[in-house]
């Protein structure tokens, strides 16, 4: 979207302008005198006091339309308004004119008055035209401005919201944890809360920031991953594979989270052997791939209500970030069930 001009280059703008039609206003007026046979000192009053006289109506011009927006029916007052002004224009020149230049010199200027009018007419139009024209196109790009602006208010908003709706859910479950561990586990219980403590601090830490590096993300689930691990002990193993380059990729903030959740849930709620989620992460061509994988139970009752909680809320979430509906998507490869979350790096 275009820049709004500053007030300051406006002004320079409608200098610039001005003068440039009293430039072109005095070559063409002298060269009509000159070649209408008038006394080159009378063509040169003349045709110096007319575009002294139309820069200064050009001037009023700007000035008194400098924020008007005429509506659908009030175009005609323009006309008018310029006729107006071109009348002033034509009675303040030959009253100048009168004051510089003999009266028996001034006998082609009544006769000349009608031409002058329509000129001036046309000129003082045009300034019209283009000042109304100015100000609808500064009046629609504030438009578009506030609206941009509420629409991303409003995103934001939304991002939020989303993200919190996200976190009483692992919140209770750790808590319930917690509360089961007391009497038999109070050390486990004690590391934990602590953990758990960590992990809501690394939280609130982000509230503000839409992107985080890769790595950081890494750091905050692996936060996660150890609250986790407490809960379901040695079921619980998961695996990391990934290079180097990807670590200072840019990545939606807490939105691994959510995904390994959802891979845990499925993958351990109603099964005591082990289970081991993989998470791969590779970077090609300016895309971040993340790949999560978990086992499940085909025949489980919970398999079928859904494909896992927290899936769309991560859809609606990529598609407020990118504009794009394709970037999660998840599929089943035997007794495996795999979530593929791809995340475009831009410059």
């Amino acid at each position: 979207m275009a820049k709004p001009i500053s007030e300051q280059s406006k002004r320079s703008i409608i200098h610039g302008t001005s003068w440039i039609i009293c430039g072109l206003y005095l070559a063409i007026m002298y060269g009509l005198l000159w070649w209408s046979k008038i006394a080159r000192d009378v063509a040169i009053y003349d045709a110096g006091i007319s575009a002294l006289t139309i820069t200064g109506i050009s001037y009023l011009v700007f000035s008194s339309l400098q924020y008007y927006i005429p509506n659908n029916r009030n175009y005609w007052k323009l006309f008018a308004l310029a006729a107006i002004f071109s009348l002033i224009s034509i009675t303040i020149t030959r009253f100048l004119i009168v004051q510089f230049i003999s009266d028996e010199e001034l006998i082609y200027l009544n006769f000349s008055l009608p031409f002058r009018f329509v000129i001036n007419f046309l000129i003082i139009t045009c300034v019209m035209t283009i000042n109304v024209f100015w100000n609808i196109q500064e009046e629609s790009m504030g438009n578009k401005k506030r609206k941009e602006e509420s629409e991303k208010m409003v995103r934001d908003a939304e991002l939020y919201n989303l993200r919190q709706q996200l976190q009483p859910h692992f919140l209770f479950n750790s808590l319930n944890s917690i509360i089961a561990l007391i009497g038999s586990k109070p050390m486990e219980a004690r590391n934990m809360t602590f953990q758990l403590s960590d992990f809501l601090r690394g939280t609130m830490r982000k509230d503000d920031a839409q992107f985080t590096t890769v790595e950081e993300e890494i750091s905050h689930l692996s936060l996660y991953l150890d609250i986790e691990k407490v809960r379901f002990g040695h079921r619980l193993e998961t695996e990391f594979h990934y290079e180097e380059d990807v670590l200072q990729g840019r990545i939606p903030v807490m939105i691994l989270q959510p995904l390994v959740e959802n891979a845990i849930k499925f993958g351990l709620y109603n099964v005591t052997t082990e289970v081991v989620i993989k998470i791969s992460l590779t970077l090609a061509e300016k895309m971040l791939t993340i790949k999560i994988s978990n086992p499940f139970e085909a025949d489980q009752h919970e398999q079928k209500k859904g494909t896992g909680f927290g899936l769309s809320s991560i859809q609606r979430r990529l598609y407020l970030l990118y504009g794009r509906t394709d970037l999660l998507q998840t599929k089943k490869e035997g007794n495996t069930f795999i979530s593929i979350l791809r995340i475009p790096q831009y410059d």
